[in-house]
């Protein structure tokens, strides 16, 4: 065997971005969404590995979109865009046994894009959770950002979160 195929490589994510949790978004038990910080200031919020719909492999139902991008931004810091708190929400994500959940932004930012692919495809939220399933794309401002980094909690200190309860 030769020795490229012996090695494993770091991902994209594991490479070029910083792990952050915000636990239970919306007051609602285990509804865990991870935030990918970019060394660019660019996050990218997705659900936990450790959410419900993912670790459980629930049937969604449906997904509603409860936010909408303005399409009037422009340029690389994208002005025009959408300032948004971290309680605003983006989805209402239905599931199998009328278990359901609410998807808040987690972070203060711009918010440049929603994943419009998940409401069509709900699967891609656990198939492809860290990729094509990602729920929304923010750009903070540099105070917010660092106010963001310490609101979430490190990968290390929610996994040990996760293991103490």
């Amino acid at each position: 065997m030769s020795l490229a195929k012996r090695i494993k490589y770091p991902s994209v994510i594991e490479r070029y971005y910083t792990k952050y949790y915000c636990k239970n978004v919306h007051n609602e038990l285990n509804n865990d969404t991870l935030v990918l910080v970019h060394s660019n200031r660019i996050c990218v919020l997705m659900l936990s590995e450790r959410h419900p719909i993912i670790e459980k492999s629930l049937k969604i139902d449906s997904i509603e979109s409860l936010a909408s991008v303005n399409l009037s931004m422009s340029g690389k810091s994208k002005r025009g865009a959408d300032y948004v708190q971290p309680n605003k929400l983006l989805y209402r994500i239905k599931c199998e046994n009328n278990q359901n959940f609410t998807i808040c932004a987690s972070i203060k930012g711009r918010l440049v894009e929603v994943n419009d692919e998940i409401i069509k495809t709900p699967s891609l939220l656990q198939q492809k959770a860290q990729g094509e399933g990602y729920l929304a794309i923010f750009i903070p401002s540099l105070k917010d950002g660092e106010n963001n980094l310490n609101s979430l909690m490190t990968e290390q200190d929610y996994n040990v979160s996760k293991q103490s309860s």
